[in-house]
């Protein structure tokens, strides 16, 4: 057929399948940009949510965020340290609550002991009464 555009398979995000363009109901293959566009090979990967951001590891971490610091107890510019130093573990016993100075702090003293990982940071004042 003229004017028939032969393109490469495509490989998926998600399962790492080949993909190639779609055969529509009529007959018709698949617009070409929106094959272009197209990601996953079907929308059941597409839906997956298996190819995590940076930013969705970020949001699972905040969900098991404390109201204060688990160190000093203050309670604003809290962030969320992983234990581990693996942001995709998000198990709560790997998390801990701390504001960003007992955070970069916990970190400088880590790098300066020469460890690769942190550790959970001890609580540096004395519990409520």
């Amino acid at each position: 057929m003229p004017g028939l555009r032969v393109l490469p398979d495509k490989i998926c995000k998600t399962c790492g399948a080949a993909f190639n363009r779609r055969v529509m109901p009529n007959g018709r293959r698949q617009d070409v940009k929106l094959f272009l566009a197209q990601e996953h090979c079907s929308r059941t990967c597409g839906n997956s949510r298996k190819v995590l951001k940076p930013k969705s590891y970020l949001w699972r971490a905040r969900k098991h965020r404390k109201d204060t610091c688990e160190a000093c107890g203050y309670k604003q510019r809290l962030t969320v340290h992983h234990c581990d130093q693996d942001q995709t573990n998000n198990d709560p016993e790997n998390l801990q609550t701390l504001c960003s100075h007992c955070h970069d702090f916990w970190h400088a003293m880590a790098k300066r002991l020469g460890k690769k990982v942190a550790g959970r940071m001890v609580c540096l004042g004395s519990e409520k009464e």
